[in-house]
């Protein structure tokens, strides 16, 4: 081969050898490089987060994503999800922390590295209005303060219009309307000069003019109606009588009413529907009953009050009624009586059900058939021709008898099985409750259609075992009347109809239907629901087994006896008594039959119950007016010169005595059988003689000793309920002497003493006298 050739050849074939080196290396260098592309990101971003440069670090693991999104951007996602959920947290917790500006600052920083997370956008948009309910609070506390509640309410509805569940504007609103509902339904205080003692004598004098005396007195202003006739005329003599009730006696028997409009002004128009419809103010008011059925609760409201209107919600409980402040009252008070809990019982129940079963079986039991036949020559029974009866013999006769010939019965069997049922039943007062202790039997009934003679089949389930049903009833002294109801049953054998093949069932029952009343805790057993079965049968050898003791050899007896015995015991237990209200509660003033009251219509005494709060000031007289007024104006006329000019001179005659008030010092609760004291105080001026009654409102409490103050007669005597005290003269003001009592039993509600019927004398004058309120007394160990 020519060598020249040779080597071209040798260059032609390295060429593409080396090209393809070539493009190899320069694949695997591109390789190479891709792979390193965002490494040095990749490893500088790590080490920033690991420093705590949360930002930064992103940012750099971010920008190795996009430089190698096949490699980093997984890695780049989950990490910043972590980074996010970290931030989120922080967030909340700043929220829950009122740090508005450090959870803005975690928010905004979720953003920048997920612009689309929807948590966070919602995060920023609630501190923003946050921040907006706060500026708005802070508006509307500025405004409340000088007193502008509209502006106030206006702001916080605005709050509310965007987050209803703000609790601090619902509280401020709450704020708003209570005070605002306060200051509308606080009805106007009366003058206290209404409730000086005034004495009156007035015959036939004309409305106005005794209107006029008392505004004399009192200093209360009068405002008429333009229906008041100006000849209505009144008689009236009262002495020592407070000016307010002076004043409604007036108006009753005058038929006018009156509406206070303010501490010292009242408006007076005549008592008929039309006027009350238009002066008599309407409170709107919700009452959520507790225990009382609403429905008979507004029957009893419509019997007793008639309220103008009324409403019930059954599924909130809820009565809501509009009537007057006065008619309120007295439904508040019907609803603390009758809306009181249920009283419940607990019954404990013992069911007791003894079975006792004996068996006795003595004798010799022998076959009850022997059987005889006729074998022929075949062998065959009954077999035979005519010709083979020739050659009947002994052989022919077999006679075949039962395997074993006889058997001897020594038996007998004694059974007894106990059932015990315990249940603990809770039940409220009227209610019944039932307890089924025992198994459901399937019974199945066909029924044919008429149309399709198609047969179909339902199961029924019968109860068999033991029920008992209960309903008591608990009485306010904790009797408890029980109603029970018991029933045995069992399954006394199958039936099964022999048209159909359905299983039917006989069941034995005994039944227990009884009302009692027991005491609380008291046990009661009812007993006798016995059932006895005794039977007797034997099988004898005919006329073997009836000779006498022989015949037990060629007899086989069975006697059999069953008893079974049902006992039941019942035993109440009050959980829960009836809440029954004391005495006080029970009865109070309601009015007339034209017009609810709380106030009876009557003239009180000197001597009255009053809060100390207001008690007039030792010192302060009481105004008196007198006339001997004809029926003419003049005469009117004249009564009020009289009244003017007494008034102004000052005279004896005008000024009333001082008035001394009784009041008691006791202590709270006291133990049976111990004794403990109660002091008499007086405030006032000095007396000559005083007589007063400490009642008592229940039985148990004994006076033991007397002990007067040093100085001062003072004595007293108890009459069952009742300690009549007398004292004698006293010239200061504290104590007038001591009673030591002593309670022999707990009472189950406060004891109240009280004082009442006061006299009180000084210079052979009756002084005018008050009492504080009574005093209560828990007694209990």
């Amino acid at each position: 081969m020519n060598p020249v050739h040779f080597a071209y050849r040798a260059n032609f074939l390295a060429d593409p050898i080396r090209h393809s080196l070539k493009i190899v290396s320069l694949a695997v260098l591109a390789t190479g490089l891709y792979g390193c592309a965002g490494y040095t990101d990749w490893r500088q971003g790590n080490k920033l987060i690991e420093k705590g440069q949360i930002s930064q670090g992103l940012e750099q693991l971010q920008r190795a994503s996009k430089e190698n999104p096949e490699r980093y951007r997984m890695k780049f996602i989950a990490e910043r999800d972590s980074q996010v959920q970290l931030l989120m947290q922080k967030a909340a917790a700043a929220r829950a922390n009122g740090q508005a500006d450090e959870a803005l600052a975690a928010y905004q920083q979720v953003l920048r590295y997920d612009p689309q997370h929807a948590e966070a956008m919602r995060g920023v948009s609630l501190i923003a209005r946050e921040q907006r309910e706060r500026t708005e609070l802070d508006e509307a506390r500025t405004t409340l303060a000088k007193g502008d509640t509209a502006t106030a309410r206006q702001l916080l509805n605005t709050v509310l219009s965007e987050n209803p569940r703000h609790r601090e504007a619902n509280a401020m609103l709450q704020q708003i309307d209570a005070q605002s509902t306060r200051a509308t339904m606080m009805l106007p205080a009366l003058n206290q000069s209404l409730q000086k003692p005034v004495t009156l004598e007035l015959k036939d004098v004309d409305i106005r003019s005794v209107l006029s005396i008392l505004t004399q007195t009192s200093g209360i202003g009068f405002v008429l109606d333009k229906d008041v006739s100006p000849g209505l005329r009144t008689t009236i003599y009262a002495r020592d009588t407070p000016v307010i009730d002076a004043l409604n006696l007036i108006l009753q028997t005058s038929q006018l009413d009156r509406k206070v409009l303010n501490d010292t002004t009242m408006l007076i128009y005549p008592s008929t529907e039309e006027k009350k419809k238009r002066y008599d103010d309407l409170v709107v008011r919700s009452y959520y009953l507790n225990s009382a059925d609403p429905q008979k609760i507004q029957d009893m409201l419509r019997t007793i009050v008639a309220p103008k209107s009324m409403y019930v919600d059954a599924r909130l409980k809820m009565l809501v009624v509009r009537e007057t402040e006065t008619v309120q009252e007295t439904i508040a008070r019907l609803l603390n009586l009758y809306d009181i809990a249920n009283s419940e019982v607990i019954l404990d129940v013992e069911v007791l059900e003894v079975n006792t079963n004996d068996l006795l079986k003595l004798g010799i039991q022998f076959p009850d058939t022997v059987s005889a036949r006729i074998v022929g020559p075949t062998g065959v029974a009954g077999a035979l021709t005519l010709g083979d009866l020739s050659h009947l013999n002994r052989n022919s006769f077999p006679l075949t008898f039962p395997d074993p010939l006889a058997v001897l019965n020594l038996r007998q069997t004694s059974s007894s099985t106990r059932t015990l049922a315990n249940p603990r039943i809770r039940v409220i007062n009227r209610e019944k409750a039932s307890v089924m202790i025992g198994d459901k039997v399937p019974v199945i009934t066909s029924t044919v259609n008429q149309t399709s003679s198609a047969i179909t089949e339902s199961v029924n389930y019968l109860d068999v075992g033991l029920k008992l049903d209960v309903e008591p009833e608990v009485h306010v002294d904790n009797d408890v009347t029980i109603k029970v109801a018991l029933e045995v049953s069992n399954i006394v054998k199958e039936v099964r109809s022999s048209a159909t093949g359905l299983l039917a069932y006989q069941i034995g029952t005994r039944n227990a239907n009884t009302v009692l009343r027991l005491h609380e805790g008291e046990t009661q057993v009812l007993a006798g629901l016995i059932q006895n079965n005794t039977q007797e049968s034997g099988t004898h050898i005919p006329g073997l087994g009836k000779i006498p003791l022989l015949g037990r050899l060629f007899s086989n007896t069975s006697d059999t006896s069953t008893r079974s015995e049902i006992v039941l015991l019942i035993t109440p237990h009050i959980a829960r008594s009836l809440a029954v209200p004391n005495a006080y509660a029970q009865t109070f003033a309601s009015g007339t039959a034209e017009q609810v009251s709380n106030r009876p219509l009557r003239l009180p005494p000197a001597a009255r119950y009053s809060d100390s709060d207001n008690l007039p000031p030792p010192g302060a007289g009481n105004s008196a007016a007198s006339s001997t007024a004809t029926p003419s104006a003049s005469g009117a006329q004249a009564a009020i010169g009289s009244l003017s000019a007494s008034s102004a001179s000052g005279s004896p005659q005008s000024n009333s005595p001082e008035t001394i008030r009784f009041d008691l010092a006791a202590p709270s609760r006291a133990t049976p059988n111990t004794a403990f004291t109660v002091n008499l105080l007086a405030n006032g001026p000095g007396f000559e003689n005083a007589q007063l009654d400490l009642v008592l409102d229940q039985p148990g409490i004994q006076l033991l000793k007397v002990e007067p103050r040093d100085g001062i007669a003072f004595e007293a005597r108890q009459d069952n309920n009742v300690i009549h005290i007398t004292v004698g003269q006293a010239a200061a003001n504290g104590s007038l002497g001591m009673l030591t009592l002593q309670a022999k039993q707990k009472s189950k509600f406060p004891v109240i003493l009280s004082l009442q019927n006061t006299k009180v004398l000084h210079n052979d004058a009756q002084l005018s006298s008050t009492v504080a309120l009574p005093k209560q007394l828990t007694v209990s160990d």
